[in-house]
């Protein structure tokens, strides 16, 4: 969507081109804060390779996700979303095989690999989806077809749903349930801002789109609080307990982190979106306001991630 008025200075034009490996890193630092809450027992080594994945899988959601704001994705961007995707896929799946065979990542034989890979490792669904969206992407690319973007949403969801159901959610009997609507609700929630500061240009672009992402990620906010603590109390096995482990220390942080950006996601909501409506709000303050809340975003992902890798 290019849309003239309100247009963003160059400062902050280049903002929004370092948005997502700004993001990116946070990912990287609320990581970073697990292994802190959680030494000596902390994340698993194949957690890095599980931050790209997760930070590609959500920016791909909400660039699938993106239409039903009226934007248009950028092809190019999702596909190597795609890609990134499936070599951090790649990498985790080497590093889950030398895991299971406590050899070092370096000892590890490709038939070792193919043979964790082939009994049913999560990135198993995560290679095949994100070859089929850079597939897709090249193939859209040389114009032989023309699918919705939200095909690129739902390869994602799938990875997704794969990577965060699998371990020690799966071993309780809501834990798939639960674990899987959190984390697609907040890919949505964080992936849907990520692509609105790419994609949007111009303070019209922003007063049609965002009003209708702050509608719906209210909802997305309930169900990610909702299904968050019920699933993180049923594993740390009570209030009592949070501060007796690093995976309930994490949990904490996470909650914490959460708190935060549903006070500032309410602040915005009263006083961004209502601005953005009047057309009083510049291009440039929307992008320092998302970008900001983005921020906050990836850290609590990054500690999501790191939280899924650690033991209750």
């Amino acid at each position: 969507m290019s849309i003239a008025g309100g247009r963003a200075r160059e400062g902050d034009s280049r903002l929004r081109d370092v948005a997502v490996p700004g993001a990116l890193l946070a990912m990287f630092v609320g990581l970073g804060l697990c292994w802190v809450l959680a030494a000596p027992d902390g994340p698993e080594a194949l957690a890095v390779p599980s931050t790209v994945a997760v930070g590609a899988t959500v920016l791909l959601i909400g660039l699938g996700a993106s239409p039903g704001l009226g934007l248009e994705p950028s092809v190019r961007l999702m596909g190597v979303a795609g890609g990134l995707w499936f070599v951090a896929a790649l990498v985790s799946a080497w590093l889950r095989t030398a895991d299971q065979a406590g050899e070092s990542p370096t000892s590890v034989t490709v038939g070792q690999f193919a043979d964790t890979v082939g009994a049913g490792a999560p990135e198993l669904v995560a290679l095949v989806a994100a070859a089929l969206v850079v597939g897709v992407v090249a193939a859209q690319l040389t114009g032989r077809i023309d699918p919705p973007a939200t095909i690129f949403a739902i390869l994602a969801g799938i990875g997704l749903l794969a990577l965060s159901i699998t371990g020690h959610p799966s071993q309780q009997a809501m834990g798939p349930v639960l674990v899987g609507a959190h984390a697609l609700a907040a890919a949505w929630w964080c992936g849907t801002l990520a692509a609105m500061v790419v994609t949007i240009r111009g303070r019209n672009g922003w007063a049609s789109a965002l009003p209708i992402f702050s509608a719906r990620a209210l909802w997305a906010v309930v169900v990610i609080a909702a299904t968050g603590v019920i699933a993180g109390l049923i594993e740390v096995g009570g209030v009592a307990n949070l501060l007796d482990s690093g995976y309930g220390r994490i949990l904490l942080a996470k909650v914490i982190g959460m708190a935060a950006l549903v006070a500032l996601g309410a602040r915005h909501r009263a006083r961004w979106v209502p601005a953005v409506t009047r057309h009083r709000a510049p291009e440039a303050t929307s992008i320092r306001l998302a970008v900001a809340e983005l921020v906050v975003m990836a850290v609590v992902l990054g500690l999501a991630v790191g939280l899924s890798t650690t033991a209750p």
